[in-house]
């Protein structure tokens, strides 16, 4: 089974899309949107002026549907949901050889559906709605400056596709480590962390497993 998307900190710990013959897990009902701010200053026996005064953060919802048929826990992975949302943790959102957002999310809020539940009146079949709300951690100035700052995880989990060489951090990996795989020398791992910034963060000391990396 393929893992072709995550919504979390890495495909290893977040709630998974994945693929194989028999199964197709991925969201449905994708939505995307945002809204501008604007001030109205009336004016006397005239139009009103309308002046631009910044950016709402973006909202992106999606359904999916957990099923214990299909090897998933429900509960688990509804337990991972709360988790994020009361933590207000930032997640990535990967789905297929795409990274959602120009940053990152949290969960604004979810609703349960429940299909029916085994004879224990355990969860057996849910569809969770999920609403995210854009988290972003950059200072800028315009949407151009944005576009520079957007999440690089353009590859699909654990590929190399289109052309862009990707990395799936492993457990004891580090950027050191990573650089000298590649370009056989860990002097140069500035590089591998300038294309990842918006991944990484901040400390490029701190990796974890499963992230998805950009190999210049």
């Amino acid at each position: 089974m393929a893992v072709i998307g995550y919504l979390g900190r890495n495909a290893e710990h977040g709630i998974r899309f994945t693929m194989s013959r028999e199964v197709f897990r991925t969201p449905s009902n994708l939505s995307w949107g945002g809204s501008a701010r604007y001030s109205t200053h009336d004016r006397h026996a005239t139009h009103a002026l309308t002046e631009f005064t910044g950016l709402d953060p973006d909202n992106f919802s999606f359904d999916i549907l957990l099923t214990a048929e299909l090897g998933v826990d429900p509960m688990e992975e509804l337990t991972k949901i709360w988790t994020y949302e009361r933590d207000g943790e930032a997640l990535g959102l990967v789905i297929g050889a795409h990274a959602y957002g120009k940053y990152r999310w949290t969960i604004q809020k979810h609703e349960t559906k429940v299909q029916y539940t085994d004879r224990n009146g355990d969860l057996y079949c849910i569809e969770v709605s999920v609403n995210l709300l854009e988290y972003l951690n950059v200072e800028v100035s315009n949407t151009s400056e944005l576009s520079q700052a957007t999440v690089q995880l353009s590859g699909t989990v654990g590929a190399d596709t289109g052309g862009t060489r990707t990395y799936t951090v492993k457990k004891g990996d580090c950027l050191w480590t990573i650089t000298k795989k590649f370009y056989n020398s860990g002097a140069q791992w500035k590089k591998i962390y300038e294309a990842n910034r918006s991944v990484i963060g901040s400390n490029p000391n701190l990796i974890y497993e499963g992230q998805v990396l950009i190999i210049p």
